[in-house]
């Protein structure tokens, strides 16, 4: 939830952040000795999937890491219900988001709004009226358009989604879930 937190407030998480999760991956592992193998594979096979992304440049890398995290937990559909209930968290929050007004398009800001405003994702920065597509990489192209602070400068922009906050929020609501319908299998969780 630290996480969840962080990425709502500045849209960056903090490394050390992840090092209590590091801790219940490996306390989860220990936990289900002898039959670890299912719960490895599930982490590496979501692990695997999300650096792929990351490295593709679709999600940042919190966000990988906060998938592969999401995976190791030790109840055998997930990540599938707390997926399920990131879905619901997400579609929520960008529906409220388009309605008001800051999903819809690709707005063109000023370069000092852009620094200030963690929330944007850039696509092409202009200055002096000439527009310079940046990478798709969502890290690279944030590096790049930072590097632009030139007077008058103006960056075209999508709205970024704080992918970890619903992960978080969702993974909270599965375990909601669980604690009022199946408190057996909550109780069991390591």
């Amino acid at each position: 939830m630290i996480a969840a937190y962080q990425d709502i407030k500045d849209r960056a998480v903090s490394d050390i952040v992840w090092v209590p999760a590091i801790i219940g991956v490996a306390y989860a592992v220990y936990s289900m000795y002898p039959n670890v193998e299912f719960l490895v594979a599930k982490i590496g096979l979501v692990g695997a999937i999300s650096l792929a992304f990351v490295l593709l440049g679709y999600m940042g890398q919190a966000d990988g890491i906060a998938f592969t995290f999401l995976a190791s937990d030790p109840l055998p559909l997930s990540p599938i219900p707390p997926l399920f209930g990131t879905a619901v968290v997400a579609l929520s929050h960008i529906g409220y988001e388009y309605f008001f007004g800051d999903a819809k398009g690709s707005p063109t800001i000023p370069m000092a709004q852009f620094l200030k405003e963690q929330k944007w994702i850039p696509k092409a920065v202009i200055v002096n009226g000439e527009r310079r597509e940046l990478d798709r990489d969502v890290n690279v192209a944030r590096e790049l358009a930072a590097k632009e602070r030139v007077e008058g400068a103006m960056v075209e922009v999508t709205y970024g989604v704080p992918t970890v906050a619903y992960l978080g929020f969702g993974y909270l609501a599965y375990l909601v879930y669980l604690l009022i319908f199946s408190q057996a299998q909550f109780f069991a969780l390591p």
